[in-house]
């Protein structure tokens, strides 16, 4: 065994059940392991590389020298999750996972991934409401909504959302109390938490196409209790009324 994979495992058996997650750097001709911090509110479960602890790598050896990304599955395969999959698309660097328990590993290098726009587990990086909802778009109408700078904290952003000071820069309008509802509108919703911060896309019959925290991406009825928690609906400015 490598090691930097020896490393790898030891810190993946420390912190387990949690995930670790790090950078491998090539470092005068050898590849070293470089840990970082996991963000995700649920770190047995998925992990968000503190993009911080990039910066810092990044600016210390160069972007090139950063060879791949590492992180664990202590409970699970080696083998990638469809976020990871997700997530590594958006990358381009070679990655690497490791079951430290097993010592089994899986490494790929990243090409474009589209994922089913239900049943996609939940992540702040990549497949969170906002994301499910500009993929929709996309798929549906082939416009391409703008991804907005979010904070590195989901829990921050449950808290202080951003949907009200974003959606008209994002190109929509807040509809008025007497305007009926039309396809492709979008509820603001207040999920556990301050504020909008939850949004989702209105489908045919009355559906509801939406990706809460913790859940996988879903259709469901816009019945009473969400529309108890709707504060806005907005729309797309360039839609048919």
């Amino acid at each position: 065994m490598i090691y930097w994979q020896k490393k790898v495992i030891e810190d993946a058996l420390k912190e387990s059940p949690r995930e670790i997650c790090g950078l491998l750097v090539n470092i005068k001709g050898k590849l070293v392991y470089k840990k970082c911090r996991n963000l995700a509110q649920i770190p047995t479960d998925q992990f968000i590389l503190n993009p911080l602890d990039y910066a810092e790598i990044e600016d210390q050896y160069g972007n090139e020298a950063i060879q791949g990304i590492v992180h664990s599955h202590p409970t699970t395969s080696a083998y990638p999750s469809p976020a990871d999959r997700v997530s590594a698309a958006r990358t381009n660097k070679h990655w690497y996972i490791v079951n430290p328990h097993t010592e089994e590993w899986y490494d790929f290098i990243p090409k474009e991934y589209k994922q089913s726009l239900l049943g996609r587990p939940w992540t702040w990086e990549h497949t969170n409401c906002w994301q499910l909802v500009r993929e929709f778009y996309k798929a549906e109408l082939n416009i391409n909504l703008i991804d907005f700078d979010k904070p590195d904290d989901p829990e921050y952003f449950a808290f202080n959302p951003m949907f009200e000071d974003c959606y008209e820069k994002g190109g929509f309008r807040a509809l008025e109390d007497d305007e009926p509802l039309q396809l492709y509108d979008c509820p603001l919703m207040n999920f556990s938490g301050d504020g909008l911060n939850h949004i989702a896309v209105l489908c045919e019959n009355n559906m509801l196409l939406h990706h809460p925290q913790g859940r996988l991406s879903c259709k469901e009825e816009y019945n009473r209790y969400y529309r108890s928690i709707t504060g806005k609906i907005i729309r797309y400015v360039g839609l048919f009324s």
